[in-house]
């Protein structure tokens, strides 16, 4: 029964079009990886500054991007920039702040280095909300802790969307041929 099952499941993904985007192309010259291995990651700062929010980021970027080193020869170069928002909420009986939203908003453009032309330009975004304790050092340790996981998701967002982009032309190409 379950064999039935799991053919009648792969009949059906494969009749809808599915296909893994990291699996290789179908005109068989490489595979995803191989095309995100040819980005280079800017340096992120913010307004100027290095930050760690920004090392973060792009520390994240270049594990799912190019997770065997750098590329000295890139095709395409990735420029990320971000904005941080911070609110409080959950107002106590003593007026004191219980709650704090993080927002983390990054902005990233993917430019073909041969005609300088941006390719892909979007955003990324991410929320967290953590408890606001008495302790002045508790606070730093979650804002730190809450910061790192919203860097590494919108890390994965860019990646993500990066990989449909080159996937989506890979199979556009293809079609056209």
């Amino acid at each position: 029964m379950k064999l039935i099952l799991v053919l009648i499941t792969t009949v059906m993904l494969a009749s809808c079009g599915f296909k893994p985007m990291y699996g290789q192309f179908s005109d068989g010259k490489g595979d995803l990886r191989d095309v995100m291995a040819n980005i280079r990651v800017s340096d992120i700062t913010e307004q100027g500054r290095p930050s760690r929010v920004g090392q973060v980021i792009r520390n994240s970027l270049l594990d799912q991007l190019t997770p065997f080193g750098e590329t000295k020869q890139a095709e395409y170069i990735l420029k990320v920039t971000f904005l941080i928002e911070e609110h409080g909420y959950g107002i106590s009986q003593s007026d004191s702040v219980t709650l704090q939203n993080l927002k983390l908003v990054a902005s990233f453009q993917l430019e073909d280095v041969n005609s300088a032309k941006v390719i892909l330009d979007s955003a990324a975004r991410a929320l967290v909300t953590y408890d606001l304790a008495q302790s002045d050092y508790s606070n730093m340790i979650a804002r730190n802790a809450a910061l790192k996981r919203l860097s590494q998701d919108v890390a994965n967002q860019m990646a993500t969307r990066i990989g449909a982009y080159f996937n989506k032309t890979a199979t556009e190409e293809h079609s056209s041929q």
